[in-house]
């Protein structure tokens, strides 16, 4: 039987569940099906000690569901950031951290047998220099150790602090990071960067901040290197509804993140169809760098055109189809309820407005899917005097809505406000 142990050496194991507790705070042991119940417990053990502040559990007869409730507003550093500071390490990989770095604190320049040799006789440890060399080259990586070439060999030393390489900078640099770890996608390298400064953040609360986020960066990072780089990308989504796993071979170009729900989205083209969809990112399980793309600017010119006519983030079932046509007749009081002319202006995303008579108004838009427009659309409940669509099943959709909201809220044998134009 293995042993349970509080850290993680691969992060995507740990994602699901994480969120699961977030979002999903009403499942029990029992709903959790894909694994065993062993690793449900040592999953929900982990995050009770990651989260212990915020753990919250719910007892309904004999079955007892784990949640977490966060407040943004009231957090200095999303604790969700404590899940990426779990990841396991070796006993060479600890100690190397420390004793290198009590050694080369003294600024002088050490060739690698004088550090291997050095290690040995001072603190009685014995690493090969191997190990020493990738220690160092990962250091070096991270700025933590300079490197300098004298004569035919490198000499290593440990990079000064920056508060004594920038003093005047640093304030600033401890503002500047402290706003970058709650706002901006990665935030988790700012949050370990104040940890490094032994350093917080006492600057910055945000109240609408989707802690969530911070999940799904493992799988922003290389689709954002795809689109930089012009790569094709492999990745592996799990739908959210089925359940079911598809590899997928695809070309990212945009980044959508939804201004009502804060679910982020890659938007592709497909390499077999060559149509553009999008994916949650938190359907994300893998992604892959794959070849580069010589076209990928004719694609990424593809994108621009169709991008004005979607209104959230589908694309529709066929691309090669004509984009769909919305109207809306909306009839209001001008003096009394301006509110409704300022919500069209602003939130039609490009639709053409048109003022038929007083108080009464007219919006077009063209969608590459108009279903994505209904439940705005009926928003404007009760001073909707017409709706239309060139899909005749989007139609059909809105007035069924219309007409069992109606049975719903209205007595029976009330003139039916609602007939099909």
């Amino acid at each position: 039987m293995s042993q349970y142990k509080e850290l993680i050496k691969q992060f995507d194991k740990i994602r699901s569940y994480v969120r699961d507790f977030y979002i999903y705070g009403f499942k029990t042991r029992q709903d959790f099906r894909e694994k065993s119940g062993r690793t449900y417990d040592n999953q929900r053990r982990r995050m009770e000690s990651w989260f212990s502040d915020y753990i919250r559990t719910d007892q309904n007869g004999h079955k007892k569901s784990v949640f977490l409730t966060l407040d943004s507003s009231r957090m200095a550093v999303n604790p969700l950031y404590q899940a990426w500071k779990s990841k396991t390490f070796t006993d060479n990989d600890i100690s190397l951290r420390f004793l290198l770095s009590d050694l080369l604190a003294d600024g002088r320049l050490r060739s690698l047998e004088t550090i291997a040799d050095e290690i040995q006789e001072i603190y009685g440890c014995l690493f090969d220099t191997q190990t020493i060399r990738r220690k160092l080259s990962l250091y070096e990586k991270e700025g933590f150790v300079v490197r300098k070439k004298q004569g035919k060999q490198y000499l290593y030393t440990r990079a000064a602090p920056l508060p004594q390489s920038h003093p005047d900078l640093f304030p600033a640099l401890i503002l500047a990071v402290s706003f970058f770890q709650g706002i901006a996608p990665f935030g988790f390298v700012g949050s370990t960067i104040l940890d490094f400064w032994n350093e917080k953040n006492k600057y910055f609360r945000f109240r609408n901040d989707y802690l969530i986020h911070t999940l799904e960066d493992e799988i922003l990072l290389p689709v954002l290197n795809a689109m930089e780089q012009k790569r094709w990308i492999r990745i592996t989504v799990k739908s959210t509804k089925s359940g079911r796993t598809r590899t997928l071979t695809v070309l990212p170009v945009k980044i959508l993140t939804s201004t009502q729900t804060g679910r982020r989205y890659v938007c592709a083209m497909h390499g077999h169809t060559g149509r553009f969809s999008s994916f949650r990112l938190d359907s994300v399980q893998s992604a892959a760098l794959l070849e580069h793309d010589n076209a990928y600017d004719a694609c990424m010119e593809s994108f621009q055109k169709i991008l004005p006519q979607v209104w959230g983030v589908s694309f529709g079932s066929l691309q090669a189809q004509k984009p769909e046509s919305v109207f809306m007749e909306i009839q209001f009081d001008e003096k009394e309820e301006a509110f409704i002319l300022t919500r069209l202006q602003r939130e039609g995303r490009g639709g053409s407005l048109k003022r038929l008579a007083p108080g009464l108004y007219e919006y077009s838009r063209l969608c590459t899917d108009a279903k994505e427009l209904l439940p705005w659309a009926k928003s404007f409940t009760g001073r909707i005097r017409a709706f239309h669509c060139s899909n005749p099943a989007v139609e059909k959709r809105f007035w069924d809505d219309m007409h069992k909201m109606q049975a719903c809220y209205m007595a029976e044998g009330e003139v039916n406000r609602y007939e099909d134009k």
